[in-house]
Order: C-alpha cells, then structure tokens, then sequence
C-alpha cells in the first residue's frame, strides 16, 4: 500500500507582525504571573473571584500577546 504525500508548505497560517522585545518581555512577565496566581489558586489561598480579578490586573499591567496562553479565565 502506497500512501500520497502531500508537500509542506511554510506558510503561515495567519499573517505575523513583527514583535518588539518589549511586548516578548510583557508576554513573559504575564505568563510568570499566571503561573503564581494558578498555583495560589491550585493551593487555595486565593479564590476563583480573587484569581480571575488579579489575571485581570496583570492583563492590563502587561499587555500579553495572543496566543495559547491568553485564554479567558473568567469559566475557571
């Protein structure tokens, strides 16, 4: 049995625009921050309203780019 190969393309799937080091940085501090909040959240010092409130905070504090890890906490 023989299988058809497709050929790869590198072709984005969505157009890019070109990003700072800036906006990389307030990407990273945002993805540390959720990660200290979840895991306050995961030992439940903080609630989920407390949670979904500081994620909020730190949305407007560091302006993360779009991407996998900027997903809407507000069902958590």
């Amino acid at each position: 049995m023989v299988k058809k190969v497709q050929p790869v393309t590198h072709q984005p799937l969505i157009t890019s625009k070109n990003i700072s080091s800036e906006q990389l940085m307030n990407d990273l501090h945002y993805q540390q921050s959720k990660q200290i909040i979840q895991s306050l959240l995961n030992k439940g010092l903080i609630s989920t309203t407390e949670f979904n409130e500081i994620d909020t905070l730190n949305k407007q504090s560091f302006l993360p780019l779009l991407g996998p890890g900027n997903i809407d906490t507000s069902r958590f």
